[in-house]
């Protein structure tokens, strides 16, 4: 079928030579097949890019225009040839056409990419690009500020430490809080220029350190701050104790009461109007002398005391103590004491 259609082309076109040459529009053809005309031009065979694909064993050099760009290779619309080992478009030196969607590569020069009002996404929950209000959302499709961040930022090759923006929006490295700061904390050793309260030698640390340390007049050690507690008062200046001893100065002033034993000893004076007596024994008042101008009178004498005359006892009370000290500390809780010098 095909070779008499071959022959019913040959035989209508009047301009044909046969000869080695076959020319069509033309009677001194220069190519095995040279076809000349003003009017009209020649059809490669058209198909889809997944039919072009199915061609059972393409021979090297065979041609199809794709009039699709769904093929796994053949990704444009366009000529493409079979270079013997896989479809290549035609005229260029590689296959595919490098683009963003299908292979890497490197730029040539600098490239623009506009956007003429309309926003770039790379997924849905990726990255967008805003064209009208200029904005970037990265995890976040509807970003509110210039950079709209979902998530966390790390900024890399600056130091450890705290990060801050100088006055031209730059990114650097500075205090965060001021030197000078004290916190407490759980952690137990320095961090992040914070350095521990343990009485240390300011020349153990680093030079930057030492100089911030002077500034605010810390020299030789820093504070130990083992067992104490923060107070308002001269900056750096420690005291107190932790327990405390009563004196007799530090007990309510008051009078203590108390009474004698029933059948303790004791002595009572009397005096009287020109004569005295006195008791030298027993309550019963035995052995005693009464005496009255020159006489004496001595012997075993019955006296009594009138109940209303004023008279001292004296005796003492134990308090039962041993003067133990008391801690004055409430209930705590332990953490580390924490001075901010920078780094």
């Amino acid at each position: 079928m095909q070779i008499k259609t071959l022959f019913i082309i040959l035989f209508s076109v009047p301009c044909i030579n046969i000869y080695a040459q076959v020319g069509i529009g033309t009677s001194a053809p220069k190519a095995a097949l040279d076809i000349q005309s003003v009017k009209q031009g020649i059809l490669i065979p058209r198909m889809t890019a997944v039919q072009a694909e199915a061609i059972n064993s393409p021979s090297q050099g065979e041609l199809i225009y794709s009039i699709s760009s769904n093929g796994t290779i053949i990704n444009n619309v366009g000529f493409w040839y079979y270079d013997g080992t896989v479809w290549r478009p035609f005229g260029a030196s590689l296959q595919p056409i490098n683009t963003l969607y299908n292979s890497n590569g490197t730029l040539a020069s600098d490239r623009t990419v506009t956007m003429g009002g309309k926003n770039l996404s790379y997924d849905s929950d990726k990255m967008i690009l805003l064209a009208a209000n200029q904005r970037i959302g990265i995890g976040e499709t509807l970003p509110k500020k210039t950079l709209d961040v979902n998530g966390n930022v790390r900024v890399r090759n600056l130091t450890a430490g705290n990060v801050v923006a100088t006055s031209d929006g730059t990114l650097s490295i500075g205090a965060k809080v001021p030197y000078g700061t004290v916190k407490e904390s759980l952690r137990t050793t320095d961090h992040n220029g914070w350095y521990k309260l343990d009485g240390r030698a300011v020349n153990t640390l680093s030079p930057a350190v030492q100089a911030n340390a002077s500034a605010l007049g810390i020299t030789g050690s820093l504070i130990n701050a083992n067992n104490l507690l923060l107070r308002q008062g001269s900056t750096m200046s420690t005291g107190g104790n932790s327990n405390i001893t009563l004196v007799k100065a530090n007990l309510p002033n008051y009078t203590m009461t108390g009474t004698t034993s029933e059948s303790g000893l004791h002595t009572h004076s009397m005096t009287g109007s020109g004569s005295n007596f006195t008791d030298f024994g027993t309550s019963g008042g035995n052995a005693s002398v009464f005496r009255a101008g020159r006489g004496t009178n001595a012997g075993n004498v019955n006296t009594s005391l009138v109940n209303v005359a004023d008279h001292v006892h004296t005796g003492s009370i134990a308090s039962g103590g041993n003067g133990t000290a008391f801690s004055i500390i409430p209930q705590t809780m332990a953490y580390t004491y924490f001075i901010y010098l920078g780094q």
